[in-house]
């Protein structure tokens, strides 16, 4: 008699795996979902906090204690924020490839979006511009190539001589003058580089990659690691379409903040940008806004780095309200004869 075949393992295996996995996903898509709403509960009583202090000052006297203690919460979490982001990437990143895979497969549909990870892959061929080797390259091209003829800053419409030395006299930031940072132009990046560098080991870690030491073992920082080792990064980084030239100044004190609408934050002169350092948050000048929307959709679909469903509204109104000028057009024409590639929303442009 043939002998009958003996049952295959794997089949019975699967589904119990299948099982297993699901009871153990289950308490952590619970705990995410009950994390959501505490966010939202936490985002209600920053959002009441930014109430006018002209108004708080004729609230009952309880009421503005309590009007104290949301400032207190708004401040505490803008200080969270940045080590719980740091710290959900480097446990995203330590987790073995197979079982963050399943992770992800078990996230509730409706959370999706709130992940603060994306471009973990590298970018297909062909996808992503021919950008620098450097920043140092990516720099000489974005005053040489990109803004000869147009030396004016992005933000405060500085004008700024050949050696990128600021007029500030001619955006009302004369008062700024003599400060080093305030004196000069920089390369500004509009999707700041931390916010798709920070989760990446390169960055966090890059004594870890030989590469990344010099000859007497200290590592290199991490943003220049990402730079040597990461192609992504080095891309997405160098890209042309994500730099304008700014004041130093304004540089440094946008710092690494999201954009945003603020009800207060500092004024720099005549200069019409908004910086709230307490909310981590920026408000661009009504002339660029529209700009900034089109690069930050630009990077996220060049390179899959994630906008939030929040971000996308503020962007889409922001483009439809500022539609490209004559000069966005220009100088996406010059970055695509660069580059290979420009920004699509501007060479298309359509209301989103």
């Amino acid at each position: 008699m043939p002998r009958k075949p003996s049952p295959s393992r794997s089949r019975k295996s699967k589904p119990q795996s299948r099982s297993n996995t699901a009871s153990a996903f289950a308490p952590f898509r619970t705990t995410l979902r009950k994390l959501r709403d505490v966010a939202v509960g936490l985002g209600l009583i920053s959002a009441v906090s930014l109430m006018p202090s002209s108004w708080v000052q004729q609230w009952p006297a309880h009421a503005q204690t309590a009007m104290g203690i949301a400032v207190d919460i708004r401040t505490l979490l803008a200080d969270v924020g940045g080590d719980a982001t740091q710290g959900i990437g480097s446990l995203l990143e330590d987790l073995d490839p197979a079982a963050l895979g399943e992770l992800t497969a078990w996230v509730p549909a409706d959370l999706i979006d709130w992940r603060p990870w994306g471009g973990v892959e590298p970018v297909p061929p062909g996808h992503a511009p021919q950008t620098a080797s450097s920043f140092g390259a990516a720099k000489d091209l974005l005053y040489g190539r990109i803004y000869r003829g147009h030396r004016e800053t992005f933000y405060c419409g500085c004008g700024y001589d050949s050696r990128e030395r600021t007029a500030l006299d001619s955006c009302g930031l004369g008062v700024y003058a003599g400060q080093t940072r305030a004196d000069r132009v920089e390369a500004e990046h509009v999707f700041p580089a931390s916010q798709f560098g920070n989760y990446r080991s390169c960055w966090r870690n890059p004594a870890s990659f030989p590469e990344c030491r010099q000859a007497d073992g200290d590592a290199i920082s991490g943003r220049d690691c990402c730079q040597r080792v990461d192609e992504t990064f080095r891309a997405a980084h160098n890209d042309l379409n994500n730099l304008v030239p700014a004041v130093g100044l304004i540089n440094g004190q946008r710092s690494d903040h999201n954009w945003g609408m603020v009800s207060g934050g500092e004024r720099y002169g005549a200069c019409e940008i908004r910086i709230d350092s307490s909310i981590r948050r920026v408000q661009p000048p009504d002339a660029v806004r529209g700009d900034i929307a089109r690069i930050m959709f630009y990077m996220e679909d060049t390179y899959g780095f994630r906008l939030s469903r929040q971000n996308r509204k503020l962007y889409s109104a922001w483009n439809n309200s500022d539609p490209p000028d004559a000069w966005e057009i220009e100088r996406n024409e010059r970055i695509a004869r660069v580059q290979g590639k420009g920004n699509e929303y501007v060479s298309s442009y359509r209301q989103l």
